[in-house]
């Protein structure tokens, strides 16, 4: 039966999809409990990308004609604001609005979704799931248990430290700093697959 003109055509959640969204939802949450307002905020925005990049089947509309910059366009704006992040003090102002500025420069020049009837091995897609969601659900569970249990007592922070106190020490120092900025950036240029672009 053919869908009547002017009729919005119902998009179908895949169970994936609202797994991922109740995760990040539940993140949301959980930084706001223990009042990181900002982090909650972040979350609870992934948390509104993802449901408009499903109703959208895939293509987040902020833009009338999809721009794709070319790579090096990419490469250089990431160069600069890499050297922004590093640069920056650490939690302040000016941290956050390099993250904003990243995640805009992502939606507005690098984001290219998949063309229609594009398909991948079923095998491969399975594997790639199992393997990310191990991890994500993994290292939620840990900084979330740790933060939990290091709330107890003074001596309960050294006991039982979150990914982030343990990182700490090395982020702190410049070279540490630029090391971690980096690998970030580069793995979220790989996420966009920008090496295969010309």
């Amino acid at each position: 039966m053919s869908t009547p003109a002017g009729r919005r055509r119902s998009v179908r959640w895949r169970r994936r999809d609202v797994l991922w969204t109740l995760v990040l939802a539940i993140m949301a949450g959980f930084q706001l409990w223990r009042g990181a307002w900002v982090d909650g905020a972040v979350f609870g925005l992934l948390v509104a990308v993802l449901v408009i990049d499903n109703q959208t089947d895939g293509r987040i509309h902020l833009l009338r004609r999809l721009l794709t910059a070319p790579r090096w366009v990419i490469l250089a704006i990431t160069a600069g604001l890499g050297v922004f992040l590093v640069l920056a003090p650490r939690h302040s102002w000016l941290d956050l609005l390099g993250m904003v500025a990243i995640g805009i420069t992502v939606l507005l020049l690098a984001w290219v979704p998949d063309p229609v009837g594009a398909s991948r091995p079923p095998n491969a897609i399975r594997r790639s799931l199992v393997l990310w969601s191990v991890l994500g659900v993994a290292l939620c569970l840990w900084e979330a248990g740790a933060f939990i249990l290091s709330t107890r007592s003074a001596a309960a922070l050294q006991e039982y430290p979150t990914v982030s106190i343990l990182l700490d020490p090395f982020v702190e120092s410049p070279i540490g700093r630029t090391i971690v900025v980096t690998l970030w950036l580069l793995g979220g240029l790989g996420l966009l697959r920008v090496w295969s672009r010309p």
